[in-house]
């Protein structure tokens, strides 16, 4: 039952909510022990042979005004009992959500995306459940099960009472029993069911790919022996909850037993009417309700309890980077400065940076490159505070940059990743998603900056195209576009630019460059790139070899110095030139 101390918090927040609950728990308890008692003395009237039309009438027009007022009494607490619990959920989600978009890079490297939808929908929904079932059952278990109690104690006597109840603590035994296998074995079904979300996933976010290598068929039978291990999962949760109705019923029907041969007996000896018979037999049909929902209690409660458990292991985890009190809440603006002792990340042997330092000016353009796993994307990690670490020193304006908040700092940057990402909603959305209510025009000119905006016109309905998931009716080139316009939009001091040209020809990217180089606002430009070409244009060059700065200067210094930078421009610039004279020969046996 901790499960219910763990949502105090909510309960305490609502506590008028659940005081009603209880109330109109109560006033329906109190109301259904009374047709009963009048049942019973009708029988009596009846068998002693002294009742007129008239006395009917009164207790049949009683018990029709009870149970009209047990049905406003049950709607009250139904309202209110899974309003709060639907009302819980959005919380829970909400709380959730808010937990992810604070957690670091790491922490979605150990949990899969499958895993994470799990614990929003189904993990929610036990908790939900045992908010608004769970304490239907606790409450209605305790007030109708002693109101029954007491009503039977009144009419028939203790002695009838106990002989009713003496199979009930072999129940609760079995109960306790069967409540701590069905926790172990739901949670299992749980992790199994969040394994299951992760194949699908993965298999619908990568089916290009699955195509394209003949791999449909080995999915499906991926698939087919995963989803059979949640199937058997499930079916040994349903074997245990399969035990509770007809243990309950069991007993209920043991104790009905007893009870009608020990009232026949006391009725044989005048110790007992035919009527109070009936109306101790009616009280035990209404003591049916009370044990079964104890046995769904435990039921119910230990649902929740491991669901509860494994979002509170979710929850208990803590981002690598926060705000701390001290952090100021102004934007830095002005030059950047790195000094990098060493940088090793998170579980990994060997550093990953350092030691580096070097100055990128305000409104400076800086090319990045070297080798794969040199270090450049982790630089802008580092740049974007998503780690922090003793020996990583980063200024911007002079300020160091760990002393900025989260919120304040993340605003100076735009960020493109090799990756784009695009939203399921229309490409104006798309655009002007870090700035929503922008007008259409402002709209408009960052995607002629981005050479995106002719081919939005191509499409029927041009901005108001609607995007299917990850943009998967656009090029790839296109999405890179789009995800540029729309960091230019954000119109950020700082624009980080992480291989976003990598899907682009080398004349779209010079284009866009250009339009960079002379747009009205001069931002400062990080760009990491493994294509060399249009690298002339910077005002800076970085190459990184295993973390460290092996090269450094403008475009002209590098090519003559005769290094990595020098051979890998050359070896591009040929491979330029053999194709645009593969494509000049091909453009004149086409003409001829």
């Amino acid at each position: 039952m901790d499960i219910f101390w763990n949502l105090g918090w909510f309960f305490k927040r609502h506590w008028q909510r659940y005081c009603c609950c209880v109330l109109f728990l109560v006033l329906v308890s109190i109301a259904e022990m009374l047709p009963p008692w009048l049942i019973g003395k009708l029988v009596d009237d009846i068998q002693a042979g002294d009742l007129s039309r008239g006395d009917i009438t009164k207790p049949v027009l009683l018990i029709a005004l009870i149970g009209v007022l047990v049905y406003v009494f049950r709607n009250g607490w139904r309202v209110l009992l899974f309003g709060g619990a639907i009302e819980l959920g959005r919380v829970m989600r909400s709380r959730l959500f808010h937990h992810f978009t604070r957690m670091s890079p790491e922490f979605y490297h150990r949990h899969k995306t499958g895993d994470l939808m799990a614990h929003a929908t189904n993990d929610v929904r036990a908790i939900e459940v045992t908010a608004a079932e769970g304490v239907l059952t606790l409450v209605d278990s305790i007030i109708a099960g002693t109101a029954v109690v007491v009503a039977m104690i009144w009419v028939c006597g203790w002695q009838m009472t106990v002989v009713a109840i003496m199979p009930f603590p072999v129940m609760a035994w079995l109960m306790f029993h069967y409540a701590s296998l069905l926790h172990k074995r739901f949670r299992t079904a749980q992790e199994t069911f969040s394994e299951l979300n992760n194949r699908v996933q993965e298999s619908v976010s990568g089916i290009r790919t699955i195509r394209a290598h003949y791999l449909s068929q080995a999915q499906k039978v991926k698939f087919r022996e995963r989803s059979e291990q949640t199937n058997d999962a499930n079916l040994k949760v349903a074997r245990v909850d399969a035990l509770f109705d007809p243990t309950i019923v069991l007993c209920v029907c043991l104790s009905i037993m007893a009870s009608l041969g020990f009232g026949s007996w006391r009725i044989a000896n005048g110790l007992m009417t035919v009527g109070e018979l009936t109306a101790f037999t009616i009280y035990l049909g209404l003591l049916v309700w009370p044990m079964l929902a104890f046995g769904w209690l435990f039921n119910i409660v230990e649902r929740g309890s491991a669901s509860l458990n494994r979002l509170q292991k979710l929850m208990a985890e803590q981002p690598d980077v926060e705000d701390r009190a001290a952090d100021v809440q102004e934007k830095p603006e002005g030059d950047i400065a790195f000094s990098i002792s060493a940088f090793t990340h998170p579980g990994a042997e060997q550093k990953s940076l350092g030691p580096l330092n070097f100055r990128v000016e305000k409104g400076a353009f800086v090319g990045i490159c070297g080798r794969t796993g040199s270090g450049k994307t982790t630089l802008f990690r580092l740049l974007l505070r998503e780690y922090e670490q003793e020996g990583v020193s980063i200024k911007i304006g002079g300020r160091h940059h760990d002393s900025v908040s989260l919120d304040a700092l993340r605003s100076c940057f735009a960020l493109v990743s090799q990756e784009p990402f695009l939203f399921s909603a229309t490409i104006a959305d798309n655009i002007a998603f870090g700035r929503q209510g922008v007008a259409r025009s402002d709209i408009e000119r960052v995607a002629k900056l981005a050479c995106v905006h002719d081919d939005i016109l191509g499409f029927t309905e041009g901005y108001e195209t609607m995007l299917g998931e990850k943009g998967i009716n656009l090029s790839g080139g296109q999405k890179q576009r789009i995800t540029i316009a729309r960091a230019l939009l954000l119109e950020a001091d700082i624009l980080l630019f992480d291989d976003a040209f990598c899907s682009l020809d080398m004349k779209t990217e010079a284009q866009i460059l250009d339009n960079l180089m002379n747009s009205d606002r001069q931002q400062t430009l990080l760009l990491i790139t493994q294509r060399l070409t249009n690298l002339h244009r910077a005002d800076q060059l970085i190459v990184l070899e295993q973390g460290e700065i092996s090269e450094s200067g403008s475009h002209n210094e590098l090519v003559r110095s005769g290094g990595w930078y020098s051979r890998i421009f050359q070896r591009q610039a040929m491979e330029i030139s053999a194709q645009e004279k593969s494509e000049e020969g091909v453009e004149q046996l086409a003409a001829s």
